[in-house]
């Protein structure tokens, strides 16, 4: 093991600090007050700009997705929504569209499946079909296929990140090429998750959470990658980071000052930030 926890390429967490490290909503407890101005401005921009509401990718309940049009022929931003794989949803966290679709971006806001109903891989199954959907509707939602980039908070910078990783999973037919991974406080290593309540849910053994762990397979060849954690996250979710960017070929880290796991996305949602801003010019540029 290395300084902080920190092997090379790997995550580790001594036993007795998963709980604490990883109960977040224990760490943060002003998260209920975080996700009502999430909800408010949500429901502001909605209202604002009228996305197409709950396109259905699939056919199970929450397989579903909001679509904002900001250009034809523009990219396609995809954001996927935390929640430790057993909450959260598409709804709270329409606002992240903002300032992407005010830069002339377009925007998808995601739902997948949900812990304990469902298991991590029917979500990750789940994302990739929501891809495979949206790059053969590009024609009729006016997007360009060619230039789509993934973003997703915590459990989804887990699921974006298993889009991209080489498993030995052959990647669904019609599955556009991602250009650019924007994961924000996510979990990319799942093993030390396993001594901690937030594992009741999920049910997850060693095995299964080392095949689905990002960080035990190579990352991808030609995508852009910029991490971001909360200054003020659990050191776990700065090691989780980091280790990444140890693995793989991460073009950029930041650790965005004054933010915790949950704040940090009112920074990426503001447009004047110098954070969102990276994230517009890579995906522009």
């Amino acid at each position: 093991m290395g300084q902080n926890g920190k092997t090379v390429a790997r995550v580790q967490c001594p036993v007795e600090e998963s709980e604490r490290q990883y109960n977040l909503r224990e760490a943060f407890p002003t998260y209920p007050q975080t996700r009502e101005t999430w909800v408010k401005a949500s429901q502001e921009l909605v209202a604002k700009v009228s996305p197409q509401i709950d396109l259905a990718y699939g056919d199970g309940p929450l397989q579903k997705l909001d679509y904002f049009n900001a250009q034809s022929g523009a990219p396609l931003l995809v954001f996927v929504h935390g929640g430790y794989w057993q909450g959260g949803d598409k709804a709270d966290v329409n606002f992240m569209a903002g300032p992407y679709i005010a830069a002339g971006i377009n925007v998808a806001v995601i739902n997948y499946s949900l812990a304990p109903e469902a298991r991590i891989e029917q979500m990750v199954a789940e994302v990739q079909r929501s891809l495979v959907w949206l790059n053969s509707q590009a024609g009729n939602l006016g997007f360009d296929p060619a230039r789509v980039s993934l973003m997703g908070h915590s459990a989804g910078g887990h699921l974006i990140a298993m889009m991209v990783a080489r498993t030995n999973e052959r990647a669904p037919e019609g599955m556009p090429a991602i250009v650019n991974l924007f994961p924000i406080s996510g979990v990319f290593d799942l093993p030390p998750l396993l001594p901690s309540s937030i594992n009741n849910a999920l049910a997850l053994d060693q095995v299964r959470a080392e095949a689905l762990s990002p960080l035990a397979w190579p990352g991808p060849d030609n995508t852009y990658i910029h991490t971001f954690v909360g200054a003020g996250e659990t050191e776990q979710f700065h090691v989780q980071s980091e280790t990444l960017g140890q693995a793989w070929k991460v073009a950029r880290h930041d650790s965005v000052p004054d933010t915790d796991h949950f704040t940090i996305l009112n920074v990426l949602a503001d447009g004047s930030s110098e954070y969102a801003k990276s994230v517009i010019a890579a995906i522009k540029g």
